[in-house]
């Protein structure tokens, strides 16, 4: 499971208040960081297609700068974001390999606070564009995935970034052994320059993770886990070719339970992801509903 929806969109909004003459693209990140921690290698059998819906509610009370500690007096972010996914996997022979396309559409609403007032936004995030994603598995359907190169292409709305994000990332599932799956997504991030401000958000690495046991035999479809992620910047962020503040590089970490279902009729997964350890970004709880389900086309 993957995509542009959210985790960023709780970043952006924060934002907002956080500086307002750049105020959405300090610290940005495009990828739905968190979303890849369950089964995030399946993709469609070829010649099907999957209806992925994501949701997520973030809510953030701090605002931490480059030394973790909080920054912005009376900060608080709360954003819902709602994204659907339309997966296909083309019917081809290749061998090994699949391929597959994608499209990603979130709705959000962002409404971020300081002590110098509030401000609510609400409409249609950044479209994601997954034109080529390459599948493999092993014979024995122990360790699965796919690579993918997504470009999230702006809205110009008032919850969009305003500028393109190129993202090269793979995830993967392995199964160590039938009751446990090990799950996730490694990928970077580059961003075009926003040609209205003149501002250029900074490259950076994501790990998505997760780790769910299959702990009922009665009810092998049900897992229990772990999951998270971690972000780290790896470029400056500038503002007219030269470099923003201290170079404004994110950073944070999330870890929390996860609880999900899967079978032939679709799956459904529940998350808690609390963030620490984080830098130039707010920190917070992210609360997450994502289900699948199979679209039967004619």
């Amino acid at each position: 499971m993957s995509r542009r929806l959210l985790g960023a969109c709780a970043t952006v909004a924060a934002l907002v208040a956080a500086a307002p003459s750049h105020a959405t693209e300090n610290g940005a990140i495009a990828y739905p960081i968190g979303v890849n921690t369950i089964m995030a290698g399946a993709m469609p059998g070829p010649g099907e297609t999957w209806y992925q819906n994501y949701a997520v509610y973030y809510t953030a009370d701090a605002f931490t700068n480059s030394q973790g500690t909080s920054s912005v007096p009376g900060f608080s972010a709360n954003v819902a974001v709602n994204a659907g996914r339309l997966f296909h996997t083309w019917d081809v022979d290749l061998g090994p390999f699949r391929l597959a396309s994608g499209i990603v559409v979130p709705v959000m609403n962002a409404d971020v606070g300081t002590v110098f007032g509030s401000q609510g936004n609400f409409g249609f995030g950044d479209i994601t564009l997954q034109p080529v994603d390459i599948g493999w598995s092993n014979a024995d359907r122990t360790f699965f995935g796919y690579a993918a190169f997504d470009v999230f292409v702006p809205t110009g709305g008032p919850t969009s970034n305003n500028f393109y994000t190129f993202n090269p990332h793979t995830t993967f599932t392995w199964l160590p052994m039938p009751t446990l799956d090990i799950s996730g997504a490694i990928g970077v991030e580059f961003h075009s320059k926003n040609q209205d401000t003149g501002y250029s958000s900074g490259s950076l690495f994501f790990l998505d993770w997760g780790a769910n046991w299959h702990a009922f035999d009665k009810i092998p479809g049900l897992a229990i886990g772990l999951g998270g992620y971690i972000i780290k910047q790896f470029s400056d962020d500038q503002l007219d070719g030269v470099v923003y503040l201290d170079g404004f590089r994110q950073q944070g970490f999330a870890v929390g339970p996860q609880i999900s279902y899967g079978g032939p009729s679709g799956a459904i997964g529940l998350k808690w992801q609390h963030e620490f350890g984080t830098g130039n970004r707010p920190e917070g709880d992210r609360f997450w509903l994502q289900f699948m389900l199979p679209v039967k086309v004619p």
